[in-house]
């Protein structure tokens, strides 16, 4: 487990000890931002499958996909700007 320590905390360091403790963060921000806009917009591609019917092994396996994209971006993204 990490611990995200403030900028303003670090005392006085160079500028490329700023960014490298500024980088983890930027990333995490990122997954999330990813995760959260996945988890709302993946849902919206399940109409045309259940519109098209769940009838062929394609689209049951591309409807498990979209499930298991979803629940892995509710993961990451059930964070963001809490």
């Amino acid at each position: 487990m990490s611990t995200i320590i403030a900028p303003d905390e670090l005392g006085d360091s160079s500028d490329d000890g700023e960014r490298r403790s500024s980088f983890p963060y930027s990333v995490v921000t990122s997954f999330r931002f990813i995760g959260f806009w996945g988890a709302v917009v993946l849902p919206f591609l399940y109409i045309p499958l259940f519109i098209s019917g769940l009838d062929t092994a394609g689209q049951q396996q591309t409807f498990l996909l979209l499930l298991v994209l979803n629940v892995v971006a509710l993961v990451f993204g059930h964070r963001y700007r809490a």
